[in-house]
């Protein structure tokens, strides 16, 4: 996911999209233009759509960073890091018998019995 800012509105979702080195306003999936900074675009849009009522500064927006800044990539390089440090919160798979030690099954001579029919 690329970085953007978010604004839902009951005029539909306004979003300010990050593209390369330039900005994208969108309403819903439809791009309006294309601009240098992200306060263009947003200005762009409140021409564009006064009724829907945008705030006039981003920081009144929803920001979305990149991948690399959320949060299941701070639980990635946490859990990376406590495992390099010897803690496994994974438990180690053990297998065990279900016979109990010493008792045989019905009338199956254990490995290495002679077998009652010779």
């Amino acid at each position: 996911m690329v970085p953007q800012y978010v604004f839902p509105s009951s005029r539909g979702l306004f979003r300010i999209v990050r593209h390369g080195h330039r900005w994208r306003s969108l309403v819903e999936a439809n791009e309006v233009a294309r601009h240098d900074s992200a306060q263009q675009a947003l200005d762009a849009l409140r021409q564009a759509w006064p009724r829907a009522r945008l705030p006039q500064a981003l920081g009144e927006w929803r920001y979305l960073p990149e991948p690399g800044d959320r949060a299941h990539a701070r639980l990635a390089r946490a859990t990376h890091v406590s495992r390099m440090a010897g803690f496994d919160p994974s438990p180690a798979h053990v297998r065990r018998s279900r016979r109990s030690q010493g008792r045989t099954g019905r009338g199956v001579p254990e490995h290495g019995d002679r077998s009652p029919w010779l």
